[in-house]
């Protein structure tokens, strides 16, 4: 399964992976870096792509793009190789207390819904791309999404924004251990992952 050279390699942390790309000292796989047209200000910024291996899952693309003139930053994962044939459903609980379980990498393709049914919360497909993160940072980026628009939310409908303002509460005691849950991701292509450090 392990592969090296020209190939790939295998990342046993994805998080150290991601954060070792842009290291000089990483000559195993090759990073391509390119200059790319930023969606936000329209100046050129850095993309980066790297593809890599996901022990017990399978090959991905890793890209991060980053803009020098106005701060722009974006992740995404896209799937190399074959095809799945079968679509795939993860289900973690989540205890109250024990953040290493919130720290557990995910996978999660342009296809997948992530739920929280204690919260009766569900994040589409097309609210999240193709991401790589934690489950915290799944919750903490859902977080975020919600944040963005309640000051426009207050002045046009104080009552949604103050029910969004209480579910929010709730949400951060989740993505911070506080509070027990249960983390599904449900995904028809197959092409999502949780990490069972275990395996």
């Amino acid at each position: 399964m392990a592969s090296s050279g020209e190939e790939g390699r295998v990342v046993v942390d994805l998080r150290s992976a991601a954060e070792s790309a842009g290291d000089e000292d990483t000559h195993a796989t090759p990073l391509h870096e390119m200059e790319s047209l930023c969606m936000r200000c329209g100046e050129n910024g850095t993309a980066r792509v790297l593809l890599t291996l996901i022990p017990h899952f399978r090959e991905v693309v890793l890209m991060a793009f980053e803009c020098p003139h106005c701060n722009e930053r974006n992740n995404e994962i896209q799937f190399a190789g074959q095809l799945q044939q079968k679509g795939c459903c993860y289900t973690l609980k989540v205890p109250m207390g024990q953040s290493e379980i919130l720290n557990r990498q995910v996978v999660k393709s342009d296809s997948a819904t992530i739920k929280i049914p204690e919260l009766d919360f569900e994040i589409p497909p097309e609210a999240q791309r193709g991401t790589l993160s934690t489950v915290e940072g799944s919750i903490m980026r859902a977080i975020s999404e919600l944040q963005a628009l309640q000051d426009e939310r207050k002045k046009v409908d104080p009552q949604k924004a103050e029910a969004i303002d209480q579910f929010l509460v709730k949400l951060r005691c989740l993505g911070s251990g506080e509070a027990a849950f249960t983390f599904i991701l449900n995904d028809p292509s197959g092409n999502s992952f949780i990490e069972n450090p275990k395996s």
